[in-house]
């Protein structure tokens, strides 16, 4: 019960210094809105359609599907659960009801995808989902502190992000509501529930919804609804989009990413796709549009992206992508491997035993191969490492290299700064399993001012 009260509590006063009520006073409504809830008369499912949108805009930044709308709203209606994101928030840590649907929302593979990385890049990526904004540095800072204190959970959080909206994300917001009832509403055929599936559908709906302003004349925006669902499925040329996970070399020295990402291309069918794409990443999102050289098969970005390296080398969405943008040094700019973007599909290593076996004998750094005082990365068949360098014989025995996998910082003793390694498998295309390693080096533990972003691989 504490912990019950404790969380409304933390969550009304939250709300209160953001303005998201329209009374006076968000604690006292928030105590009456619990008692409401505990009484109240189960309401029809056709009552829960605009919390059920929301909630979808929310946790996927997307309109309904037509199967998923009528399933929430009847999993809602028969749980007898409010009417509100607020009410939600209020009563999620004591009622089981409530955790268990928003918790399946908040768990599902796209939500996930969509809120890879740190709270501070999850607390943007809701401000992108429901107010098509990035959030400012205070409100980034604000919301993601109660993350960072563990008073609320991510589930929580978002859910009273949504409830706070004023001034124009609230017409935002509004407007998006209006423009998902609508999209769901249009799939009246079957063919068109069944094309708005997946992940190129769903990024579509996205894009289209990104595009509303606080100025959108809503009834003409029917039209791109409506243009976008009848091109559902249809033609030759399809959207691919692929998720990534994004690590910075200016983050904290912590193993786990930093951010979501993510390569949108068109493929047409037998034809070789991708000539054209554009890849969204940053923790303060950005978009670069990039083209396929049609002799060497790589990829050549839009700014600021001045060169980059892709595994494996010529694919189009690869397994990992280093980029390298140009950062202001005493020498003067250079070009730095800012952002290491991995695959969602690859497999993140936690126990030393999964490398059992493997040598990573390809070091990349600023975009480049070599430069490494190490020679290569080797491991016996327990999974004790092996790390030849110009100055002799390193070796860590399994339990320190499942440490270190699992987001331990060493020291590094030729530059006295920090490193982490995080370890990924993926599935090339002839099957294999290949390996690579996310190296990050930073010049302290949190609050990282100058670091370097490099890569092992097997080749």
């Amino acid at each position: 019960m504490k912990k019950t009260l404790a969380s409304a509590v933390t969550l009304a006063v939250m709300l209160a210094a953001c303005g998201g009520s329209d009374t006076p006073s968000t604690a006292s409504q928030g105590k009456t809105m619990g008692a409401r809830f505990v009484q109240g008369a189960q309401a029809a499912p056709e009552a829960y359609t605009d919390l059920v949108q929301r909630i979808y805009l929310g946790f996927f930044g997307r309109p309904a599907d037509a199967p998923g709308l009528p399933f929430w709203r009847n999993n809602f209606s028969d749980a007898n659960l409010p009417l509100t994101t607020l009410e939600l928030s209020l009563n999620y840590a004591g009622n089981a009801d409530i955790r268990r649907i928003v918790d399946a929302f908040a768990n599902s593979t796209e939500s996930q995808e969509l809120y890879t990385g740190n709270n501070n890049a999850f607390v943007n990526a809701v401000y992108l989902n429901a107010f098509n904004r990035n959030a400012e540095a205070s409100g980034r800072e604000f919301w993601a502190g109660f993350l960072d204190r563990q008073e609320l959970t991510r589930a929580q959080l978002l859910l009273g992000i949504l409830q706070a909206a004023q001034n124009s994300d609230a017409i935002v917001l509004g407007k998006k509501l209006q423009a998902a009832t609508y999209f769901t509403a249009a799939l009246d055929q079957a063919q068109e529930i069944a094309a708005y599936d997946g992940h190129s559908a769903n990024q579509g709906a996205r894009d289209l919804l990104a595009t509303i302003t606080d100025n959108t004349d809503m009834p003409a925006f029917q039209k791109h609804i409506d243009d976008f669902i009848a091109g559902l499925g249809g033609g030759a040329e399809q959207l691919t989009v692929k998720r990534y996970a994004g690590f910075h070399y200016l983050q904290d020295m912590s193993n786990a990413p930093a951010y979501p990402a993510y390569y949108s291309y068109a493929s047409f069918g037998v034809v070789p796709p991708g000539t054209v794409g554009k890849t969204v990443y940053g923790e303060i999102p950005q978009t670069v549009t990039w083209t396929r050289d049609a002799t060497t098969r790589t990829l050549v970005y839009s700014a600021p992206v001045l060169a980059n390296a892709a595994l494996p080398a010529g694919s189009v969405a690869p397994e990992l992508a280093m980029l390298c943008t140009a950062v202001a040094t005493p020498n003067g700019n250079v070009a730095k491997s800012t952002d290491v973007l991995v695959a969602r599909s690859a497999r993140q290593l936690t126990n030393a035993t999964q490398l059992a076996g493997q040598t990573l004998n390809v070091y990349r750094e600023n975009c480049a191969t070599g430069g490494s005082n190490v020679t290569r990365f080797s491991f016996d068949a327990s999974g004790n490492g092996s790390f030849p360098t110009s100055g002799g014989l390193l070796t860590f025995d399994a339990a320190s290299i499942t440490s270190v996998l699992n987001g331990q910082a060493l020291p590094d003793l030729s530059t006295g700064k920090w490193l982490t390694f995080t370890a990924y498998s993926y599935v090339r295309a002839d099957d294999s399993t290949g390996y690579f390693v996310v190296q990050h080096l930073g010049n302290h533990k949190s609050g990282v001012t100058d670091g370097v972003l490099a890569v092992w691989s097997q080749e």
